[in-house]
């Protein structure tokens, strides 16, 4: 893990008050999903969102104090150029059923926080990115099926994800 990791990882801990992984995930994709359906937003607006969606027990005042340079480095990581936006999800070495059920609670928050910042969607291919993030929210592993054709679908499911997300962010910066 990088240092920008673990520092990411860090502040998330610490916001989620959790240490269970899928609400690791969840707390990070709340964050995204409020700076890609609201990029323009500063980050007193961004933690007096955080704190009205209950995210964590701390007040906007504390989410500022606390992290602000950390919201600040992800508004830089969703606009970098170099697209390295990543969803914040376990490791490879953890357990499919794992990095899935943190992959489909990541998109339950991402949803959460984009509705709540009340994007205005103009493309089909934004409408379609965002049902597609829906119906991950859903996603489950079957025992029963062929491990590696589902490591596959989550490698994939992992990096449309990662597109959408970024695809979404840029919708979001074209507001009316």
């Amino acid at each position: 893990m990088t240092t920008e990791q673990e520092s990411k990882l860090a502040w998330i801990l610490a916001l989620a008050a959790d240490q269970d992984p899928a609400g690791i995930a969840e707390t990070h994709a709340v964050v995204i999903g409020l700076l890609c359906a609201r990029s323009d937003q500063n980050e007193r607006e961004l933690a007096t969102h955080l704190a009205a969606l209950q995210v964590g027990e701390w007040t906007s005042d504390d989410i500022l104090r606390q992290i602000g340079p950390a919201l600040t480095t992800l508004k830089s990581e969703l606009a970098a150029p170099d697209m390295r936006f990543q969803p914040l999800l376990p490791a490879d070495d953890r357990p499919l059923s794992e990095r899935t059920d943190c992959m489909a609670r990541w998109c339950s928050g991402f949803l959460t926080g984009f509705g709540a910042g009340q994007p205005v969607l103009k493309s089909e291919e934004a409408r379609d990115a965002l049902r597609m993030i829906e119906q991950i929210a859903r996603a489950a592993t079957d025992p029963g099926s062929d491990q590696e054709a589902e490591e596959n679908a989550y490698t994939e499911l992992t990096e449309f994800l990662r597109v959408a997300v970024l695809l979404l962010r840029e919708e979001g910066l074209v507001r009316s």
